[in-house]
């Protein structure tokens, strides 16, 4: 019989999936513009809106409405919120990992695999260990499906269920719909893939109740083509996917070397070797694939990675000798600490401009119901001046066809985008546009509010302008600051 973990062992699990993300948790600045983003989305549903259709994002539902619910329950947008939320989910999902790889294998692997998936959750620079975005809340949701499914039988339905949840929080876990489906034939034939496809499907059906679903499918998976195609050399490409890989290998050293001991037994014993792990194998691939998708190579896309991973190299590490364990518990721990210490200084690896100046002379200037409209992506100040935003859209990039920081061809921009933009701003002026082209930091220096063909025109026959620590606020006349901005 095997040996199982003990309360202690849980709760100590449980315990440093919050210890971990401490300052994140105490500090309420964004770590990631994504939180914002989600947050600008939040803000919407609390004022009565509609996902995608009164504030658009091509990302999925779940997040937005957990800080909605947030709000709900709190009365704030704050960041930490959510973060708490975050961590809890992952508490589970580590107790989860602890409790199911013991019962197979034991007290020991299971507690190396557990506590290999806490640290690897967290290992990161700030922007993406210390966040709360899509990635870590669907986490946890895909790590109990990966779970639910390999136990197989009846909870292979729960297992799609909750990877249809982890793609209604982060839609490239859709690349993982494979190796789940493939993982449970292997066990039960037909039954077991029936059993997740109905789950998957039935958790992704959801979305209908939290969006319109035209609306939810053409924003999650129809436009984002241009994000993932958008244009960029092989060399910048090559030159993000070495240095973004260095960095996760740095990071999870003690796993990565453990599935490479793992991959190499495998090879010299012969490709059937494989079958025994061969689902987790497939996950493992699918989560690479969704990490270069678009060869952007973000930090926190790694995480797809991390349940695979960690459930091939927890046993590897566990039958390593006494010496080299104690190495590895030396490496994970030094990681755990710099992931730690580097979340007290986000800005020390991405840092972001404040957006505090420009929304307090929003604030004296307009009234709490006054829109504002923001050329760019900055969703940090459209969460910093606490008024409905204008434009219907998280960012302007599916106007200009930037996409995730590239200056990509025009044609990369979101069919209706620019209509449904202007159509927004006509029915409702917004007292103030701010473009933030002149602020290097946030790269939209090639599109200028000025030069854009329709809202230039717009600017210059309504909007006196005014420049503010590189942004140009352009105010509508008849509000406090016009008359002063113009001379």
């Amino acid at each position: 019989m095997t040996e199982r973990c003990t309360r202690r062992d849980l709760v100590t699990l449980a315990v440093a999936a919050f210890v971990l993300r401490l300052p994140a948790l105490l500090s309420g600045r964004w770590y990631d513009p994504d939180e914002a983003a989600i947050a600008v989305q939040g803000a919407t549903l609390s004022r009565g809106g509609r996902l995608y259709a009164d504030m658009a994002d091509r990302k999925p539902p779940i997040p937005p409405y957990l800080f909605d619910a947030w709000h709900w329950l709190t009365g704030a947008f704050d960041p930490r919120g959510p973060r708490l939320v975050a961590s809890a989910m992952l508490a589970v999902a580590a107790i989860a990992v602890a409790v199911e790889v013991a019962r197979t294998s034991g007290r020991t692997v299971a507690l190396w695999t557990a506590w290999l998936y806490v640290t690897a959750s967290f290992a990161l620079v700030p922007a993406d260990g210390g966040a709360a975005n899509y990635a870590h809340i669907a986490l946890p949701l895909a790590t109990l499906a990966l779970l639910a499914i390999r136990r197989g039988g009846r909870v292979e339905a729960a297992g799609g269920l909750l990877l249809g949840l982890a793609i209604l929080a982060r839609q490239s876990w859709v690349f993982a719909v494979p190796a789940a489906v493939g993982g449970a034939w292997l066990r039960a034939r037909w039954k077991g893939s029936a059993r997740v496809a109905v789950g998957v499907v039935a958790g992704v059906a959801i979305a209908a109740l939290l969006a319109p679903w035209s609306d939810y499918w053409f924003w999650n998976f129809t436009s984002s083509t241009g994000f993932v195609f958008a244009g960029t050399s092989v060399g910048d490409a090559l030159l993000t996917a070495a240095g973004s890989t260095a960095l996760f290998c740095a990071l999870h050293l003690v796993a990565v070397a453990a599935l490479g001991l793992l991959a190499a037994s495998r090879v010299a014993a012969g490709l059937r070797s494989f079958r025994e792990d061969a689902d987790l194998w497939a996950w493992l691939l699918t989560g690479l694939a969704a990490t270069a998708a678009g060869f952007r190579f973000y930090g926190h896309y790694w995480l797809q990675v991390v349940p695979p991973l960690v459930l091939l190299a927890g046993p590897v590490v566990a039958r390593w000798s006494t010496r080299w364990r104690a190495s590895a518990i030396a490496v994970v721990a030094a990681t755990a600490v710099f992931a730690v210490v580097a979340q007290t200084v986000p800005g020390a690896f991405r840092e972001r401009p404040s957006p505090a100046a420009v929304a307090v002379r929003i604030d004296e200037c307009t009234s709490a119901t006054d829109r504002v409209f923001v050329w760019g992506s900055f969703p940090e100040l459209a969460m910093a001046v606490d008024r409905p935003i204008a434009g219907t859209l998280v960012h302007s990039d599916f106007v200009t066809g930037r996409s995730g920081g590239r200056q990509a061809a025009t044609d990369a921009a979101t069919p209706g985008a620019r209509e449904r933009m202007m159509a927004d701003l006509a029915a409702a002026p917004a007292a103030v546009l701010v473009d933030t082209s002149g602020v290097s930091a946030l790269g939209y220096g090639a599109f200028p509010l000025s030069d854009d063909p329709d809202l230039g025109p717009l600017a210059a026959a309504g909007y006196t302008p005014e420049s503010l620590d590189g942004f140009v606020l352009w105010w509508a006349a008849g509000t406090p600051c016009a008359e002063g901005a113009g001379q």
